[in-house]
């Protein structure tokens, strides 16, 4: 477990410097970013006000970004950096400060859809061997008539069309999916009939994911974990890494089978809390309201308290601070929602965890669902809360070993309006405390103590001044001679 304080030796220690980037030379960076692109969004939607975000990698070249897309498309232009959550998702927050009309996102995006303002992704272009690729696949897959299904990071979008088109002849069964961004359109620049892929990508209509082997293209981090649970264990998925020597290689069952075992294990510990501490892990994506309030009517109808947090990006030290919360739970994009929480204090789950453990219609199964926003109502993941009867709920907790119990006075008092009574059906009036102020008072040291009453008074009198090593009170010391 890490230490939540210490002698200050590491701090000292640690070397910080700056990102090992180099910036792009003027004579590539309407290229490189796609600065025609960006001066035909901001023409033709007339925005006068654009927010550019880079994330912290990107921020070397902003400045020139800046200067040219001002000159070339009249409109005034604003950085975004230092996002308070994951550079992954569009900064509404930020760009609503200087009330502009879009924003320009940069670099790598989880594509979660916003809320607010009209959203233009320019994606990072990482180097691809295409013909590399082809030569993989066709090793892996020997049968011509096998169904793939090509999904990839966003860094490689930019080849995308040409591995269609080289890959096509050979399988005729071949389907690439699209980033789920506003304006989706086909190689040939048609709209067409399309489902959404949870909510980063589209595939066509008709397209079922049992049919096909999906094949991922990029790096064994984030995005490729999310895919991996998001179409479970029945799915076959291959990974290719452009930047490793390997071939296709397929997804083993076991890594998701070690993951989904320790998040049962975060269902049992949803089970046994009884205060949950929602951690706001996100500002822009659309929805999230709606999820802290599913949060906090799961939390209603299994009898545990609530707490809303809004700390920016968790860590140790920040979530140490509440040691009255049982789990945290983080509302965030799917690419920052699963966190390692083996040296935390307390456990952070999902919205899934707490569906899982509080909503007795929801089922276990191989299928994880990181995306929020599939579990809200309209959601195809949905499951409607059942009705609660009014008797006593028994449970055996599978970490302790200790009967559960639910009551429902307990229920009733955390749906009232009223925070700190209630009255049962039997006409008896209960006093329901908060949690957190209970916590505090059966704590042995509650802070310090203001003994109002009990210290005599005192007049204030002049303190030290001067310095540290020379306070005018003490005696100057002469140089012997």
């Amino acid at each position: 477990m890490a230490a939540f304080s210490s002698d200050g030796q590491r701090c000292i220690e640690q070397q910080v410097g700056p990102i090992n980037v180099s910036p792009t030379p003027l004579n590539e960076l309407r290229s490189a970013y796609e600065l025609d692109r960006c001066d035909s969004w901001i023409q033709t939607n007339h925005y006068s006000k654009v927010c550019l975000q880079f994330p912290d990698e990107l921020l070397c070249d902003a400045p020139d970004i800046v200067l040219i897309l001002q000159n070339s498309s009249g409109a005034h232009c604003y950085i975004l950096g230092d996002t308070s959550y994951g550079s992954c998702c569009v900064d509404e927050v930020s760009a609503e400060h200087v009330q502009c009309d879009g924003i320009i996102h940069f670099g790598h995006a989880c594509l979660s859809p916003t809320r607010r303002l009209p959203v233009l992704y320019i994606f990072p272009k990482n180097p691809f061997d295409v013909e590399r690729l082809c030569s993989a696949v066709n090793a892996t897959f020997k049968d011509r008539k096998s169904k793939l299904l090509f999904i990839y990071d966003v860094t490689y979008a930019h080849k995308i069309d040409e591995v269609y088109d080289t890959l096509s002849c050979l399988y005729p069964n071949l389907v690439t999916a699209y980033p789920n961004v506003s304006s989706c359109h086909t190689k040939e620049g048609k709209e067409q009939q399309q489902v959404c892929l949870g909510s980063r990508f589209c595939i066509p209509e008709g397209t079922s994911l049992d049919d096909y082997n999906v094949l991922f293209i990029g790096k064994d981090g984030r995005t490729f974990t999310n895919y991996l649970l998001e179409f479970g264990a029945d799915c076959k998925i291959f990974r290719y890494d452009p930047d490793e020597p390997v071939s296709v290689i397929e997804a083993a069952d076991g890594k998701i089978s070690k993951f989904l075992m320790k998040r049962l294990h975060l269902v049992e510990r949803v089970k046994d809390a009884k205060t949950l501490g929602i951690l706001i892990g996100t500002l822009g994506v659309d929805g999230y309201l709606d999820a802290v309030d599913q949060i906090k009517n799961l939390a209603k109808k299994a009898g545990k308290k609530t707490y809303i947090f809004a700390v920016g990006r968790p860590n140790i030290p920040k979530l140490a601070n509440f040691p009255e919360i049982d789990v945290f739970v983080l509302v965030a994009c799917p690419e920052n929602s699963l966190l390692d929480w083996k040296d935390f204090y307390q456990p952070v789950v999902s919205l899934y965890e707490v569906e899982l453990a509080c909503n007795t219609l929801r089922q276990w199964s191989t299928k994880y669902v990181s995306d929020f926003r599939q579990l809200l109502l309209g959601g195809k993941d949905h499951v409607q809360l059942p009705e609660i009867s009014m008797e006593n709920f028994s449970d055996v907790s599978l970490i302790t070993g200790k009967v559960r119990n639910v009551d429902i006075t307990n229920i009733a008092s955390a749906e009232s309006d009223s925070s700190n009574r209630s009255i049962t059906d039997r006409g008896d009036l209960t006093v329901c405390l908060s949690t957190g102020s209970e916590f505090l008072v059966n704590r042995t040291w509650q802070g310090l103590e203001q003994n109002l009453g009990q210290n005599p008074v005192e007049l204030a009198t002049l303190g030290r001044s001067g310095i540290a090593s020379s306070y005018h009170s003490e005696p100057v010391q002469r140089d012997a001679d």
